[in-house]
């Protein structure tokens, strides 16, 4: 029985997997967690799990009970969906079937964010839309592997990485487009200077805020720069696959120092994440485990109803 309980790491991919032979016992969640301090991502099958309501009674053993959940984040307008689907376990920020998400920290926008993240599939979709698991030190060794890729790699260390977002009126005609939350939303108030001064008072999310205008419409834009690694492991850089518009929030994505990053350097990115992406296809009742601070995460686009529910617990402060 012990041989039948112990962990395997999955060859064709990498990532750590743990079978739970239909049933999470236990004796079964114990090696689970112990798998998971030891590897710090784990994927999950068979677990004898159908919908969210058979994982809420586990989620403390797992490390996601009341007292260790991470409650903030979320910037998906409550238009397009709700943001919690049971206590401790919420809907991932909308972001459009049909796109590949590079890999990304949960809540990497701001100074104070999740230790560990639990993703829960409860719908699998009909094609498609994995989520990959990305190891920061593998990452970095495949920056290691030429000169402008340790370039790259310094370049990040030094310099940090900038976040900049623009929340819209959300009287502006083309608003139904964006997914993000308005200005009024996301600061609370209709007041131009009660939403600056609240966003302003954010110090743990945002550096600086101004107001743009977009067609006579008031734009919040907001702006971080946090460090490029956090506790030795290097942070996974974003790119923006356009540039700054009202439809992906105005984002931009510069280092610390305000550059922009090359195409070269955006292609060298691209192709360390390609290289370092480990996963499985989802099936109903899988999840992922996944320390927040040594990996990332991305999503390819997928087809079909597709149900991933995310648990965030622990608290990182930069």
């Amino acid at each position: 029985m012990q041989t039948a309980l112990r962990h395997t790491t999955a060859t064709d991919t990498g990532l750590s997997h743990f079978d739970a032979q239909g049933d999470l016992t236990p004796a079964r969640l114990g090696l689970l967690a112990a798998q998971f301090a030891d590897t710090g991502a784990v994927y999950a099958s068979r677990t004898g799990l159908a919908t969210r309501a058979g994982l809420l009674p586990l989620m403390e053993a797992l490390g996601f009970g009341a007292a260790e959940q991470f409650s903030a984040g979320g910037r998906t307008a409550a238009a397009w969906q709700t943001k919690w689907a049971a206590p401790g376990l919420r809907h991932l920020d909308y972001y459009p079937p049909y796109l590949y998400l590079l890999p990304n920290g949960e809540i990497g926008y701001q100074r104070d964010f999740p230790a560990r993240v639990l993703f829960f599939c409860e719908t699998p979709p009909a094609f498609g839309g994995r989520t990959f698991i990305h190891a920061a030190q593998k990452l970095e060794s495949a920056l290691a592997r030429s000169a402008a890729g340790r370039k790259l790699t310094d370049k990040v260390r030094e310099h940090g990485l900038t976040i900049e977002t623009g929340f819209i009126d959300r009287n502006h005609p083309q608003k139904p487009q964006n997914y993000f939350q308005s200005w009024q939303e996301r600061f609370g108030s209709d007041d131009r200077a009660a939403a600056l001064a609240t966003a302003q008072s954010l110090t743990r999310e945002y550096d600086s805020c101004w107001w743009v205008e977009d067609q006579g419409y008031p734009v919040l834009m907001t702006r971080i720069t946090l460090p490029g690694f956090v506790d030795g492991y290097m942070r996974f850089a974003r790119i923006a696959a356009d540039g700054p518009a009202l439809k992906n929030g105005f984002r931009r994505f510069p280092f610390g120092n305000g550059a922009e990053m090359t195409p070269a350097e955006k292609d060298l990115l691209k192709n360390a994440y390609t290289a370092t992406r480990e996963g499985y296809a989802w099936r109903q009742g899988d999840f992922i485990l996944m320390d927040n601070i040594r990996y990332a995460h991305s999503r390819e686009a997928f087809a079909g109803p597709r149900e991933v529910l995310v648990g965030m617990a622990g608290l990182k402060k930069l």
